[in-house]
């Protein structure tokens, strides 16, 4: 609820009164909180404010794109404060106050970086003292020093402090937070799948999107954990970087060369794991009634980061041979080099060749996928006891699992493998371990 005060005259007239930015903070939040608290005398009411302070100065938001150009070519290089307050409200008289101060050490950044920043996120900033969204762009900054919440504006920690005194018999928890890493990431369905999580569990914590380019991958990595986040999905491009960021790694992880799940233990260490693989196979067994791993070889279609994965998962459950096809046959075989002589390479063009003897055909390439090409791949004289599956799920059923389909075969679609593989990393970061039903799958298909 917005509680419209004149914060630009309030701050003008405590400015000129020397007040500190602090008082300026505690007093504009206090402000909020009676305006709505008179409206609504018998609840709580939380007013928040903050504050932006450089060298003396308050930065508020940004008037113009221009002026937003200014601030940052001020504040860029340097550390400025951020400074929020909030302040509990009922039956119109204050109940308590709390003021957090984070430093804030901002990346360099040139007069084209400015330009292409202002062009990028006007629209979003242009509300925002200083003129940043620090949950949107955290790689512009080199270090902080604050808490997650403080830096949102909401420092929900001392707030559920103060509740729980007030009643102890409900005590609230204070929230934990995840979120995914990529680049780009707006695409991805995994705020939608644990937020679907932790509504469903009562769990109190946030799992955001987060767009990271690599250049800057550590850096904010070690920043974002500083800030009080337990862990991370890792997506395109970080699954390489993730792994050597961690002190300790799964034996599976190790071995697929790359991670998409960081946790921090109790006590700091970041443990790396890879569960796409785990995925894949959960979700063949939970589909498939009669998949046996060890009846018979596997053909594999892709040879990119899913592919290594998956032929390490195949391997680990038995399979005993696996013949690997890529459109691209050097990676094919430099993929096998670094996993087993238990993989064969065949060309893209021989594919067909093999479908006779195999008992499990995966389709991990991109091939097939909505707005991506076709998957020319003649199914003739496959094995009719062969599962076929596809790890695309866009569209659900891909015409290879159309065309399995009506040759008798068993198929298994590739949306259980997006959900199972996030299992792990939910119940590491938020303690209980969520369930894969018909639900969770409708969700992540609207």
């Amino acid at each position: 609820m917005s509680p419209q005060i004149d914060e630009i005259n309030i701050t003008k007239s405590l400015s000129a009164e020397q007040a500190a930015p602090r008082d300026i903070a505690d007093t504009l939040a206090e402000h909020k909180a009676l305006k709505i608290s008179r409206k609504n005398p018998d609840s709580w009411v939380i007013g928040c404010d903050q504050i932006l302070v450089f060298e003396g100065e308050i930065f508020g938001k940004p008037a113009s794109r221009d002026a937003l150009k200014h601030s940052l070519s001020r504040l860029a290089g340097q550390t400025h404060r951020l400074i929020t307050a909030n302040v509990i409200y009922k039956d119109c008289k204050p109940q308590w106050r709390h003021i957090a101060i984070s430093h804030m050490s901002m990346r360099p950044m040139s007069a084209a970086d400015i330009d292409t920043y202002v062009a990028a996120y006007w629209q979003e900033v242009k509300h925002a003292a200083g003129g940043y969204h620090f949950e949107r762009t955290p790689d512009i900054f080199s270090a902080v020093r604050g808490h997650w919440f403080d830096i949102m504006g909401l420092s929900i920690g001392p707030i559920i402090g103060f509740l729980n005194q007030i009643d102890t018999n409900n005590p609230y928890q204070n929230p934990k937070l995840a979120a995914v890493l990529g680049h780009p990431i707006a695409q991805s369905k995994s705020p939608r799948m644990h937020g679907h999580w932790l509504q469903k569990n009562g769990i109190s914590g946030d799992y955001i999107a987060i767009d990271i380019p690599p250049a800057h991958f550590n850096d904010t990595l070690n920043m974002l954990f500083d800030v009080g986040f337990s862990g991370f999905n890792v997506t395109i491009p970080h699954k390489e970087q993730a792994l050597a960021f961690a002190d300790h790694m799964s034996s599976r992880a190790q071995r697929i060369g790359a991670a998409n799940t960081l946790v921090k233990t109790d006590s700091g260490d970041i443990r790396a794991y890879n569960t796409d693989g785990y995925g894949f196979i959960t979700n063949l067994s939970t589909q498939s009634e009669t998949w046996q791993p060890k009846a018979g070889p596997a053909l594999v279609l892709g040879a990119g980061g899913a592919a290594r994965a998956i032929l390490v998962a195949l391997l680990e459950a038995g399979l005993p041979k696996i013949y690997l096809s890529n459109r691209t046959r050097a990676r094919a075989d430099d993929l096998i080099a670094e996993i087993s002589d238990l993989i064969e390479v065949i060309d893209w063009q021989d594919k067909e060749d093999v479908l006779p003897e195999v008992f499990t055909v995966v389709n991990s390439t991109s091939l097939g996928m909505t707005g991506k090409a076709a998957l020319e791949f003649d199914l003739t004289n496959i094995n009719p006891h062969a599962l076929v599956t596809d790890l695309i799920y866009a569209p659900l059923e891909t015409q290879l699992l159309k065309d399995a389909r009506a040759r008798g075969c068993e198929v298994v679609g590739g949306i259980g493998m997006l959900l199972h593989q996030a299992v792990p990393g939910f119940e590491a970061w938020f303690g209980t371990r969520p369930e894969v039903d018909q639900e969770l799958e409708a969700l992540m298909l609207t």
